[in-house]
């Protein structure tokens, strides 16, 4: 077992305050493999202390500067990406190939944030008062708490931390219980790049006080946080007043149509629903297709899940490794039971394989004949399902059920007639819509959130829409008593 992952507070790197741990267990062996300093409310007072000390030290830094912090950080992500890919694919379960992939990209995210920041222009505004120049201009927040998930444990912290940092904030990051190993690599990388101490503060833990503690504290302005739409809707209420940028749960509806390509369909559908162990909140949560093409897109869906090999995550050959967690597996076993009780049938998959180092190599699992009142089409179940609901070859019908639900965050359309696909994809309620591809295409400068008045979140992460929302817009007016124009 390796050394304890300690707390980074303020450029040091220290035990939390109570000198309590807890055990990292990977997935993939059922083994611990090292042991997580766990955060108390001292520690969460002096990282945001620390916080808030640097942030007013460094707040006359150029954006240029930030930028050269960010691309540092990057140059050292990409040159250990060998060390984080495995040590990412041993604590959460996915494959090396995939796990290495999103290191590459946190590298790209940082350099995204980066440029983005030299970028982030203010305006002059005509008014009436012949004597005045009103210009407006970006300012910095203060101190933000960045809270995130398990899913892609590199990645999704650097959306937040790469804006945050490019422009001028400072942070204190709390990445979920457990993929906390992972997230101390990534934060060595930030020292290694030489960022000024205190800028960005790492405190880890199982304990949900801390946690509170952190985003309701009067310091803090800014809260963003990545999860379940419970869990962001308790942070919500906690920081009442701050800025939020929340990116929450999805179920999203993958709407089939009559005249869909079914061959390109069934493959998409099934890359949305398995990539990740289905562990994305744009997952294919709800596959809602036309009554006259479901029983072949059954057909197909079955034969891309026979495709899937689900082992190791170190065997070159494996597509699939196991789910992340034991609630995630619970999750699944409760949806196909539910769903089976009520008359749906399990077409493929629908349990763990038997004899591996873990109950959690789940298969990846085909419904059809799911009802629209079943657990799996209004819940998110976060892993490796697709559950085929059939609805007439009526678009308006589609969409009314594909709108059903809470969330709303992606969905994708698949059909032929453009002008048919673009209008049910602008009547879905949902933050993003992908035609003909995976519901989980996204690239780092894409505007991603959920869609107003639905429980996946408030803002958009992606490129300048992130920036934006982590800076403050000022307006500044100049009294002038000569002629300028």
């Amino acid at each position: 077992m390796s050394e304890t992952v300690l707390l980074r507070i303020g450029g040091r790197t220290r035990p939390a305050a109570g000198e309590a741990t807890y055990e990292a267990v990977s997935p993939v062996t059922g083994q611990g493999f090292t042991r997580i300093a766990q955060a108390g409310e001292e520690d969460v007072e002096a990282a945001v202390s620390a916080a808030a000390a640097a942030f007013e030290a460094h707040l006359q830094e150029t954006a240029f500067t930030r930028a050269a912090w960010c691309h540092r950080i990057a140059d050292v992500i990409e040159s250990r990406m060998a060390e984080l890919g495995r040590l990412l694919s041993l604590e959460h379960g996915k494959p090396l190939a995939q796990a290495e992939a999103e290191v590459m990209l946190s590298a790209q995210g940082f350099r995204l944030a980066a440029e983005e920041a030299k970028r982030l222009t203010g305006e002059t505004i005509p008014v009436q008062d012949q004597n005045k120049l009103v210009l407006t201009t970006r300012k910095p927040r203060g101190v933000f708490a960045a809270i995130t998930p398990f899913n892609f444990p590199v990645n999704i912290p650097v959306e937040y931390l790469g804006p945050l940092l490019a422009c001028g904030n400072a942070v204190v990051w709390r990445p979920a219980p457990s993929t906390a190993a992972v997230a101390g690599a990534l934060y060595d990388c930030v020292e290694a790049a030489d960022v000024p101490p205190g800028l960005i503060n790492l405190v880890t833990g199982t304990d949900v006080g801390p946690a509170r503690t952190l985003v309701s504290h009067p310091k803090v302005v800014g809260v963003c946080f990545t999860g379940s739409s419970r869990t962001g809707a308790e942070i919500a209420e906690l920081a009442a007043g701050k800025t939020q940028l929340m990116e929450l749960g999805g179920n999203g509806p993958i709407v089939v149509l009559p005249d869909a390509d079914l061959e390109r369909t069934a493959a998409a559908v099934a890359s949305s629903a398995f990539m990740n162990s289905g562990q994305s909140c744009s997952a294919a949560g709800r596959v809602i297709v036309a009554g006259s093409v479901a029983a072949e897109l059954e057909e197909r869906l079955v034969e891309q899940a026979r495709r899937e090999i689900v082992g190791s995550p170190f065997d070159p050959a494996t597509t699939m490794g196991p789910v992340h967690s034991r609630g995630v597996a619970d999750t699944m076993a409760r949806h196909v039971a539910d769903a089976g009780s009520r008359g749906a049938r399990v077409v493929f998959g629908g349990a763990a394989l038997p004899d591996r180092p873990t109950p959690l190599y789940w298969q990846p699992t085909v419904l059809t004949d799911v009802r629209a009142d079943t657990a799996v089409m209004r819940e998110e179940t976060f892993g490796p399902i697709a559950p085929i609901h059939r609805v007439d070859d009526d678009i308006d019908a589609i969409v009314g059920v594909a709108n059903t639900g809470v969330h709303g965050l992606s969905s994708a359309v698949f059909g032929q007639d453009l002008d048919r696909t673009l209008s049910v994809a602008g009547r879905l309620r949902v933050g993003q819509v992908t035609i003909n591809d995976t519901s989980n295409y996204w690239e780092l400068h894409l505007p991603f959130g959920g869609a107003p008045g639905r429980a996946s979140g408030q803002g958009r992460l992606g490129g300048r829409h992130a920036a934006e929302t982590v800076t403050e817009l000022q307006s500044i007016s100049i009294s002038l008593t000569s002629p300028w124009r």
